[in-house]
Formats: C-alpha cells, structure tokens, sequence
C-alpha cells in the first residue's frame, strides 16, 4: 500500500487573556473611601441576612413543629404572633431537603450498572473469537515429528457445531490449521472453502455448543458508533479487546491487487487480528478484521469486510466450499519471478557471483502448477509450468491480480489468456466456467 500522509495537522489560531477578561477601552472610574465604607456595611447585612435566612429554613424544615403547637408569625407592623397549627397540620413534618450528593449518588450507580452491561457484552464476544494458528510438521534429526507455527490470526465462531469464519490470507497455502478457544482448548480445524477476492474463509472444528457470535447489520451502523476489535494481535494476545469507533464506511481499498469495499476503524488492529470480529455495542458482529494502513506516519487506520457483504460469501463457503456465479477457469498457481537482463550465464568466476545480474530486473508472473481434469483451462489447452503473462491483453503480475481480474468477467464469458511456455508465447482462448 502507497505510504501517504493521511492527516493534515493544522494549527488553529487561538490567544488566551492571562487574567480572564479583557480591556474594552473604557476609562476606569474611582471610588471615594466614604462610598467604599457605605458598600461594605450594604455586603455585611446583605450576607448576615441570607445566612440567618438559609440556616433557619434548614433547621425548620428538620425540625416540624410538635402535636398542637404554634408557629411565629411576622405582623405588617413588625410585632410577632403566635398562631395555633391544626392538629393535622402540627402533626405532618415539613418536606426534607434533597441531601447534598443524592443526584450525583444516582449518577454513579447508573454508570456503574451501564458498565457493568458493557463488560457483559464484551465477555459473551470474547467467548466467539478464536485464535488460528498455521503449522508445517518437521521433522527433527532425532527423526521425530514435531508442528511449528508459520503464521497466526483470528477467527469467529458462527455456528454452535464448529464453523468459524476468518480472512483468506490467514489459512491459504499449505499448512495444518488448529483454533484455539478462549480457555485455551485446542482443535485441528479443517478448511472448509475460500474466497480470495473477498478475503474470507470458512473453517471448521469438531465440537458442540460452541458460543457463537450473533451476526448484526452493518448497513444500521453509522459513523461515531462505538465498536469493540477482538482478536489474536501477534499471535499471543488471545482475546483481545481494543474498542474505537466507525470512522467510515464504504472505504474502497486495493489490497493485493483485489479491490474491497470495507468500513473503517480506530480501534487499535494489529498483525494477527486478522479474521477476528469486529462487534457493535449490542454485541453484535458487524464485520470481520481484515487490513489496517501500517506507516509511521499513520495511527487509527484498520478495515473490516462489512458483515452483511460477507454473509452471501460465508453461506456459500458453508455450503459449497466456493462462491457460486464467480468465473473459474480450474487451475493451480502460484507466483513466479522471471529474470530479464544482461546476466552471461556463465558461473560465478573469481566474483562468487556473476556481476552481470547486477543490472538484470525481475518480474512476477503466474506459474501455472496444476490442471483440473474437464476444467476451463484444459479445455484451452493450458498445460502445467505455462507462465501466464496476460489476460485480455493486461499484464498479469501475480496470483492475486488475476483472480481479482478474472472476477470482473461473468461465467460463458470468453477470455485470451497469454502464456509464455518454454521461450515461446502462445494466446489461449478459454470460456469461462463455474466451479463444480
């Protein structure tokens, strides 16, 4: 991905007055010591009154007048008299004053409950995502057999029997795929179907009642809504939560040659969180990890696959193993570089290494490794190590680009494929099939 600078940082222009106010450019008046004295006496009777006034209004108020007695009351003239209560109203206490901190007391024990809820949702999420692990089985020169991890990431369980969902570039390629639970239990997983122009694949493990995740709606979600990452970020930090909020939607990014439309995320995502959830407040997954911008001058930029595009993917995966209506045309491949230059071939002499290939270049291509029987590409003559250069006369530079090219066509549709086999280039001519 191109390293751009995302972000403007523009400085405002903002002046702060050091004492708080500011000069209006009025001529300051002076005051004389006798109105000075006069103000003085007006603030200490001012401010004796009110004391006097509050401080009675407390004590009368905690302290209601007993059965059948009286109250004083103020005369126009001054005098005081005393006035008989009724009985009833003698005997009811006056109203209590609210007590200093009650509402703020309320306050508290709401946020309290409200986080409460949220750390609630946030566990019933962490229990649905899992850690994939990727290993090759060596052996030692002991001769015994040992699994080392190649490569890690994160998934979620969507179905209580085992089905979880994850990225395509987690588990593609050769390799053993185990899951681990958030209790730390191990399962060998079992790759169900991929799609490489989604990023998305399905896995399965075998047990029951599982926690699965609830699938929410992406197309609800609005930009400021918080969302929670979980996932496996390094590969060792299983179930781990960073929450953020949306930060766009509709994001069309070009990753290994595919173009995706995904929603954008401040929640901190990292390597490892791939394939892991991305979950809305209610708890709900809304979509699932699968980028982030890495630069050192970019912070707070990872993508998910919005979960209602992934939905159509994951039940066809479910169900079929591949995506229905994509072009196939039924071959192995893998990337190649092919050297072009001035290198003389000649062994490495008294250099090591020969000086030439110092100015060749490389280039990658698509080698093609294996031919499905009865597929599209035999049909069309392909045959196995043909290195294919172009599609429709657009130069193809590795695996990734072709499929997302091949995607653009529909399935009946014909297709030039060039191949370069041996040192000649021959132009195929392939109708695009379904996989079966």
């Amino acid at each position: 991905m191109e390293n751009n600078n995302w972000y403007n940082n523009n400085s405002g222009n903002y002046s702060y007055s050091s004492d708080g106010g500011y000069d209006n450019g009025k001529k300051k008046k002076g005051v004389t010591i006798g109105q000075l004295i006069a103000c003085l006496l007006v603030v200490a009777l001012i401010s004796g009154g009110l004391g006097v006034y509050f401080s009675d209004s407390i004590v009368n108020r905690n302290q209601p007048a007993p059965e059948g007695g009286s109250m004083i009351v103020e005369e126009p003239d001054g005098s005081d008299k005393a006035t008989d209560l009724p009985q009833d109203q003698a005997a009811t206490p006056a109203p209590q004053a609210q007590q200093p901190g009650a509402a703020s007391d309320k306050l508290t024990i709401s946020d309290a409950n409200q986080e409460a809820n949220t750390t609630s949702i946030v566990q019933n999420c962490m229990a649905s995502v899992v850690g994939v692990f990727i290993s090759e089985s060596t052996t030692t020169f002991t001769g015994e057999t040992e699994e080392q991890d190649t490569g890690a990431g994160s998934g979620v369980i969507i179905t209580t029997d085992g089905y979880i969902v994850t990225n395509n570039h987690v588990v593609e390629g050769l390799g053993n795929i185990n899951v681990y639970l958030q209790d730390g239990t191990k399962y060998p997983a079992t790759l169900i179907g991929t799609d490489n122009f989604s990023d998305l694949a399905v896995i399965k493990i075998e047990a029951e009642n599982l926690p699965a995740a609830t699938l929410g709606n992406s197309v609800n979600t609005a930009v400021g809504s918080t969302v929670y990452a979980i996932g496996n970020p390094l590969g060792v930090f299983t179930s781990s939560v960073s929450r953020g909020i949306i930060s766009g939607l509709d994001r069309t990014l070009t990753i290994d040659g595919v173009s995706m439309t995904l929603m954008q995320t401040d929640a901190a995502v990292n390597p490892g969180n791939s394939g892991g959830g991305l979950f809305n407040a209610e708890g709900e997954l809304i979509g699932v990890v699968n980028a982030k911008t890495a630069s050192v001058d970019v912070e707070g930029l990872g993508f998910a696959i919005p979960i209602d595009s992934a939905k159509p993917i994951i039940s066809d995966l479910m169900d079929k193993g591949y995506v229905t209506g994509r072009p196939y045309i039924g071959i192995s491949m893998q990337d190649v570089s092919l050297r072009y230059g001035n290198g003389s071939n000649y062994g490495y002499g008294y250099f090591g290494f020969d000086p030439f290939s110092l100015f060749d270049s490389y280039i990658t291509r698509v080698q093609v490794m294996a031919v499905e029987e009865g597929s599209a590409a035999e049909a069309g003559g392909m045959l196995v190590n043909d290195i294919i250069t172009a599609v429709d006369g657009k130069e193809i530079s590795g695996t990734s680009q072709l499929a997302a090219l091949l995607y653009e066509y529909n399935v009946g549709d014909t297709v030039t494929i060039t191949v370069l086999r041996g040192n000649e280039t021959k132009d195929l001519t392939i109708v695009l099939s379904e996989r079966s």
